[in-house]
């Protein structure tokens, strides 16, 4: 059978590519890319002329067949996105689910990630951190991502275009996020910019730059200590000992946990 290999392309600098990388995609049968034109470009760049084909979010699980189809016979793969690490924030997920599932190999290669990029240069304590992904842009997403950023213990890494990081930060600072940031702009590139410091501060600093590319955004452990931490069955079952209406308890409960009312009051009406 063949072999899956997931291969990290340069996030800006191209010298960031290592010799191994080269080596795989130079020897592979096929390289699945999120967009053809720029695999061609960084394919060219490195003399490498094994084909390509596209894998990205509107085909990629139509792909998946042909993919498994491959390996079964003994076609090497690689797959790439258009900058970094595939599958953090990019397509391969659930194809490297379903090709594992299904018993064929899987390589992946160390290369570069703006995550761990960006996490090193934020100054913070990054024993742990948590990756959210892009930001959502509205509706319930953008609540529930906000909340874990409220009651994170340590640093959060999220995405960003620079069209709405502006608008980001603004609902950010206007929801009473206070934790430091640290906001990443044109990583390993040679107008790399770092700005650090709480979000009004940043926010300034960035309105006289020239914002282009992705933007990582580090931002610190919540200073607000608003995560509550106790056993909710037997506080749901305190309350209604005591005759608190159940329509009552999931309201309340819900304000100080990341839970919803309606699952709260699921669970509460079996009691």
């Amino acid at each position: 059978m063949g072999t899956l290999y997931i291969c990290p392309t340069p996030i800006g600098n191209l010298d960031d590519v290592s010799k191994r990388l080269i080596d795989v995609l130079n020897n592979v049968d096929l390289i699945y890319c999120e967009d053809t034109r720029r695999a061609k470009k960084l394919l060219t760049y490195f003399g490498i002329k094994t084909k390509i084909e596209s894998y990205f979010i509107g085909n990629e699980v139509n792909k998946i067949e042909d993919i498994k189809s491959h390996l079964e016979n003994d076609v090497n793969i690689a797959l790439i996105s258009d900058a970094g690490t595939p599958l953090i924030s990019d397509p391969g997920n659930k194809l490297v689910k379903e090709v594992i599932k299904e018993g064929y190999k899987v390589i992946s290669i160390p290369g570069p990630s703006s995550v761990l990029v960006a996490l090193t240069l934020s100054g913070f304590d990054i024993t742990n951190f948590q990756f959210l992904g892009f930001i959502p842009k509205s509706g319930k997403e953008r609540t529930e991502f906000f909340e874990k950023l409220l009651n994170a213990q340590m640093p959060s890494v999220c995405f960003t275009s620079p069209k709405r990081v502006m608008k980001d930060l603004d609902y950010f600072e206007k929801n009473g996020l206070n934790s430091q940031i640290t906001v990443c702009r044109e990583l390993t590139k040679k107008f790399e910019t770092i700005h650090r410091g709480e979000i009004s501060e940043v926010k300034e600093k960035l309105s006289s730059d020239n914002l282009k590319g992705e933007i990582t955004i580090v931002v610190g452990p919540s200073e607000l200590n608003t995560n509550v931490n106790f056993e909710l069955e037997s506080a749901l079952k305190i309350l209604l000992d005591n005759n608190v209406p159940k329509r009552d308890i999931a309201k309340a409960v819900s304000l100080i946990t990341k839970v919803s009312a309606n699952e709260i009051y699921d669970k509460v009406k079996d009691f």
